[in-house]
């Protein structure tokens, strides 16, 4: 999903993400300094969101408190969390004779303690932490500092299951009600 070619910016669907995954009430001058864009750049689209009903900005304040309105925010949240699964399945698509599973959690709204679980096959500590550092390139494009990733080789699931290992029978469990 391409959300600039969705919003019609770059500098705004970097301003939205901000709000949505970092934090909302924020200036125009702290959102300048965090996402490096000039400061008539972002007044610009911070202004045509505004103007769009997207965004409340407080005037009240010596400073301008930025928020996306709240009844939107859930709308958008979905939107850019689905952006993001996206992206991650573009990234799994280019390994998916080495990724054979894959299951969405809390980050997805299916709370387990885990934001993503993968189960690989013949991948060397090499691949694997080329794939971890491109899932955090991911998660930071959309301000997600910290996100609980497991890796699990196919081999250790069997075992684990085997075994009545309680993870791997939770995670088991919840996706036999669900679909991915």
């Amino acid at each position: 999903m391409n959300l600039e070619k969705l919003f019609g910016s770059k500098a705004k669907v970097d301003i939205l993400k901000y709000l949505i995954f970092r934090r909302q009430g924020v200036s125009m001058r702290a959102l300048e300094t965090e996402l490096w864009w000039t400061f008539p750049a972002i007044k610009k689209q911070v202004d045509g969101l505004n103007e769009a009903g997207i965004l409340e900005v407080d005037k009240e304040n010596t400073w301008r408190a930025i928020t996306i309105k709240p009844t939107l925010l859930p709308f958008f949240k979905e939107l850019f969390f689905e952006s993001l699964r996206q992206s991650l399945l573009s990234l799994f698509e280019q390994h998916q004779n080495q990724i054979t599973q894959y299951f969405w959690w809390d980050k997805f709204w299916k709370p387990i303690g885990i934001d993503l679980i993968l189960i690989y096959d013949q991948l060397q500590k090499e691949e694997i932490d080329t794939l971890k550092h491109n899932i955090s390139e991911i998660f930071r494009e959309f301000w997600i500092e910290s996100a609980s990733i497991v890796f699990m080789s196919s081999e250790e699931r069997d075992k684990r299951y085997r075994l009545a290992d309680r993870f791997v029978l939770q995670v088991m469990r919840f996706y036999n009600n669900i679909t991915k």
